[in-house]
């Protein structure tokens, strides 16, 4: 009996160490002065006067973040589905002072984001919620500028034995709670973006394993 008790509240944790990279918590582990943001500013080039979007933003804390690394000159749109976790963004933004954020209302098949709109655009913790990842790979792509870059953080498929299902409405091929690296660049590429990188030690999650996947779109598409 103590056996299974303990062994219950092994799965209780992971759950909850899983969970934690999830929907109102995709900000969880994110710290301005933390190991991530130098990583980010080297990946993402970031520096005063780009314009960045932070797709699916959560509670905030990457939007926030972001618009201090492009500063007054920059500009950052940050996008949400779900119209409570606008309204937390909203008051995020409203803390800290910040008049260079705009708030997009995002749809499950688009992003929102004006065409050609951004120098970057980040997806943290995001992609293996996507419903129809193959419309927003293609509207990320026309909400880029020429040469713009874009990364997406995400997770492999974790102890599948513990956390069997995907995201509600996500394609069935992702093996789990997350998505495999392999498959958002077979599914980015697609859309018309070159692969820059895939960096597998992104750091962030925990005792989880993370990556990063630099895209950019070409040169010569409009």
């Amino acid at each position: 009996m103590m056996k299974n008790r303990g062994k219950s509240a092994a799965i209780i944790f992971l759950a909850l160490i899983l969970s934690a990279g999830c929907d109102s918590w995709r900000g969880f582990g994110f710290h301005a002065n933390g190991s991530e943001m130098p990583r980010l500013r080297q990946v993402l080039a970031l520096k005063p006067g780009l314009a960045v979007a932070d797709v699916g933003a959560g509670k905030g804390a990457v939007t926030v973040a972001l618009a201090a690394e492009v500063g007054p000159g920059g500009r950052v749109f940050s996008t949400e589905i779900d119209p409570e976790a606008l309204e937390q963004l909203r008051a995020a933004v409203a803390a800290a002072s910040i008049n260079t954020v705009t708030v997009v209302h995002a749809q499950a098949h688009e992003t929102g984001l004006p065409t050609g709109c951004c120098d970057v655009v980040l997806l943290r913790r995001v992609y293996h919620h996507l419903t129809d990842p193959a419309s927003i790979n293609t509207d990320l792509l026309r909400a880029l500028r020429p040469g713009g870059v874009l990364a997406i953080i995400d997770f492999p498929p974790m102890l599948s034995w513990l956390w069997p299902w995907v995201s509600p409405g996500a394609p069935q091929n992702r093996g789990g709670h997350g998505v495999a690296a392999h498959l958002v660049v077979e599914e980015v590429t697609a859309s018309g973006f070159e692969l820059v990188q895939v960096i597998d030690d992104w750091p962030g999650r925990g005792p989880l394993a993370s990556y990063c996947v630099v895209f950019r779109k070409p040169q010569d598409r409009q």
